[in-house]
């Protein structure tokens, strides 16, 4: 068996008030591992945690390949396997792809050798059940990431010294029963658990998602939607989670003052600490704009703007909508300074001088003025009959000051060219990044996520009434919450309550939006996007390539060499998009990669369109 030498979890003092944990696997070559005491083990099960943090795993590319493949974000149009990801044309040989597979891949195989030297172990049973289902928990996450991305994939239960070994795909209703097996034994641990590790409640709530992804999937319908309900009515009723009272608290810099580390919201959540050469949040560096912190920025991802409109549209107001694009930053001049460019305004507000601003907004100077006597325009979208959908004619109606650069932003939004016209990223963004690594953590499921999930499974057992009320808790703190640099409380308007008055099919399309905009930047959107199946991706897709101005920037892509553009999936298809298309995105390929190492494979055995 291999052996695996497990790195220590460490307390990053000094970085603020509590404890961050530097979950920091370490390699070595022997054997086998016997755990002699409860304290080696448990350095073993802290590594296992680490290869969760890892760069193949949630520090890197389990946050880049789920966002950029959801259809709602986008890389440059040659940028090669971000393109094909963030066009919905994945091939087997895309690397970004590969390098997803084989992270969670090796979480797996780490949590598969503790879990055998455990077994083997003379340790207290109580310690034994401890810590096998905190493995466990863990090896369930990593087989539900890939069962949703994949599908049906290798099922590996075994401690391997061969990456390489032949076994077949696995049917994902063996899979699923795994996971679900791994999650039952982890409901046997502590209830509570230190900043960063699995508990019971966690694992009770997890298992409410599984269900649900099941009976989604026609798993045993019925049956699993029950389950779902018996496991989240138990967490809402007796756990301790609760929503934050602002919702931006959730993704701040673990070493600004005040910063959440183990927020109630929090089901999962993993921990980094930018000193770690191994396991560090590398979502900053990729997804923020150039020289927009102190850090190395590349942009090479940007939200898409059908993205933006449809939230704002949908909610004109909603603060959440600040929480998930990132529109304007104070600039530096390059990568790597510490310092932002110093203010040109004596009232500290952002102008051409010093900042940057994206769609929808854009800095005008006046012929003759500096840049302090800058403003900052924005699309008038009180002028739009669909606020989820601007047309250029109507923008031709606009009346108001500066009446000629405004009707300009058509021309200027859809030149292909600027690479600064198209929102970001927010909840990934860290002003003050240290080189690659960013100084936050990452939640991967919350409160917030499991009540939206938790509604539709009500909805779908003929509850509307209760799935509505459980829909008005999220939105209800989407209202109160305020600018992380803003000092006013208040209520904002949107987004209003739904009626009771709206109908069980009403309520499934507008769930499915709703878990959108919550999730907006975080890990679980590729699963939200595709988890009602192909009917709800096309009515989301659609809306890409109905959308006016992405329609009319790709239009103009042909005639400018730049790569900076939207882009229409399935050839632009506004009507229907192919049941073809809409089938092989559903998932992944299996990479070539694998296909290649793995004499059990060919590629006839991949998944559908590849």
């Amino acid at each position: 068996m291999k052996k695996i030498a497990y790195g220590i979890l460490l307390l990053a003092a000094g970085l603020f008030t509590t404890s961050c944990l530097d979950e920091d696997p370490q390699y070595s070559q022997n054997s086998k591992i016997i755990f002699s005491n409860e304290e080696n083990a448990e350095l073993a099960l802290l590594g296992c945690y680490g290869y969760m943090t890892a760069n193949g795993a949630y520090g890197q590319m389990w946050q880049e390949v789920p966002l950029v493949g959801s259809g709602l974000a986008w890389g440059q149009r040659n940028g090669g396997d971000e393109n094909g990801l963030a066009s919905l044309a994945v091939v087997p040989g895309n690397g970004l792809v590969s390098s997803t597979w084989k992270g969670m891949y090796k979480v797996i195989a780490e949590v598969n050798a503790f879990i055998e030297s455990m077994e083997a172990s003379s340790l207290d049973e109580t310690v034994k059940t401890q810590k096998l289902g905190e493995a466990r928990f863990l090896r369930a996450i990593a087989y539900y990431n890939l069962v949703s991305l994949w599908g049906d994939v290798p099922l590996k239960l075994v401690a391997s010294s061969s990456d390489g070994i032949a076994m077949p795909r696995t049917d994902r209703v063996t899979i699923f029963g795994t996971i679900v097996d791994d999650l039952k034994a982890a409901t046997n641990i502590s209830a509570t658990s230190s900043v960063g590790r699995l508990n019971s409640w966690a694992a009770k709530a997890f298992l409410g998602k599984v269900y649900y992804k099941m009976a989604m999937l026609d798993i045993d319908r019925a049956a699993n939607l029950n389950n779902a309900k018996t496991m989240f009515d138990d967490v809402y009723e007796h756990a301790d989670y609760e929503l934050e009272p602002n919702l931006n608290s959730l993704f701040v810099p673990y070493t600004q003052a005040g910063a959440v580390t183990n927020s109630k919201e929090a089901i999962i959540q993993l921990n980094f600490n930018a000193e770690s050469g191994v396991c560090y949040n590398r979502g900053s560096n990729r997804f923020a704009p150039q020289a927009s912190t102190s850090g190395i920025n590349w942009g090479t991802y940007r939200a898409t703007r059908y993205a933006y409109d449809l939230h704002y549209g949908t909610y004109p107001g909603d603060p959440r909508v600040e929480t998930n694009f990132l529109t304007q930053w104070r600039a530096r001049s390059s990568n790597n300074q510490p310092n932002p460019k110093d203010p040109v305004r004596t009232d500290g507000q952002l102008c051409p001088g010093d900042s940057v601003y994206t769609y929808p907004k854009r800095l005008y100077k006046p012929e003759g003025g500096t840049d302090a006597d800058a403003v900052v325009l924005t699309l008038p979208y009180e002028l739009f009959a669909d606020k989820t959908n601007p047309t250029q004619a109507e923008l031709n109606n606009y009346t108001g000051d500066y009446q000629n650069i405004v009707k300009g932003m058509w021309t200027n939004f859809t030149q292909v060219g600027n690479s600064e016209k198209w929102p970001y990223l927010a909840k990934l963004y860290d002003q003050g990044q240290s080189a690659q690594y960013a100084h936050k953590h990452l939640i991967v499921f919350r409160y917030a996520e499991m009540l939206l999930l938790m509604a539709d499974v009500y909805n779908e057992l003929d509850q509307k009434d209760r799935a509505i009320d459980l829909v008005n808790e999220v939105l209800a703190r989407a209202r109160k919450s305020i600018p992380l640099n803003s000092t006013t409380s208040y209520e904002a308007s949107q987004p209003a309550d739904w009626s009771k008055s709206l109908t069980k099919e009403q309520v499934t399309e507008k769930l499915y939006f709703e878990r959108l905009f919550e999730l907006m930047g975080e890990p679980s959107l590729y699963d939200m996007v595709r988890i009602r199946g192909t009917k709800y991706m096309e009515l989301l897709l659609l809306k890409n390539n109905n959308h006016n101005i992405t329609a009319a920037t790709d239009a103009n892509y042909a005639t400018n060499a730049n790569n900076f553009a939207d882009r229409l999936f399935d050839s632009g298809q506004k009507d229907a998009l192919s049941e073809h298309f809409l089938k092989k995105n559903l998932l992944l390929p299996i990479p070539s990669s694998e296909i290649d190492a793995n004499s059990a494979l060919t590629n006839a055995d991949n998944n559908y369109g590849y």
